[in-house]
């Protein structure tokens, strides 16, 4: 079964944590995972264009930690479900990606989650434009990848950048992809990660 083996892939691999503090903000992301068709599925949001961060940019659901979540994965379990309308209790979680450090100082620690399929989402309008489906093969092929300099706050990063239809997803997003698929490829989908 589909989900014993990406848990196996993504755990043959050590999760490289970064330190928490100096004016970092703690936050989580679900990866969300799904099959149809025979073929796995991701699927990335498009924030509105009125968000203080990120706005109009891809991103998968998350946020920042909350007092009340126990760790990384109930905040992106409980984002999920603001943003997405999934409940957790239909997340099953399959692992964890290394984290990632943003220029507007967010410290990501993506999930990694299957969900059902179909399922009926419903985007939270205040944060989700759209809701993309990107078939993981897609994504996966090295030869649609392309790399990135962008300046962000000053600082200059080199990212990854994943086109599919008129979507263009780079920055954390892509480099928590990069790390997905080259977890569950046993290969490397980008040069920098």
């Amino acid at each position: 079964m589909w989900l014993e083996e990406a848990r196996r892939l993504l755990a043959a691999t050590p999760v490289r944590r970064k330190p928490a503090g100096n004016g970092l903000v703690a936050s989580a992301v679900l990866g969300p995972l799904y099959v149809a068709a025979g073929e796995l599925w991701v699927l990335p949001t498009r924030r509105t264009e009125h968000l203080p961060k990120h706005a109009g940019q891809y991103a998968f659901p998350g946020g920042v930690a909350a007092e009340g979540d126990e760790d990384e994965v109930a905040t992106a379990l409980r984002e999920t479900h603001e943003e997405l309308g999934v409940a957790p209790s239909l997340v099953v979680v399959l692992g964890r990606l290394s984290d990632v450090l943003t220029p507007t100082g967010f410290l990501i620690s993506p999930v990694v989650g299957a969900i059902p399929h179909p399922l009926s989402v419903q985007p939270a309008s205040d944060e989700v434009e759209a809701v993309v489906q990107v078939p993981f093969s897609y994504l996966a092929n090295p030869e649609l990848v392309e790399e990135q300099e962008v300046v962000i706050a000053g600082e200059k990063l080199v990212s990854p950048v994943f086109h599919y239809r008129n979507h263009r997803i780079w920055g954390a997003t892509a480099r928590v992809l990069a790390d997905l698929i080259g977890r569950l490829t046993g290969g490397v989908a980008w040069a920098g990660a």
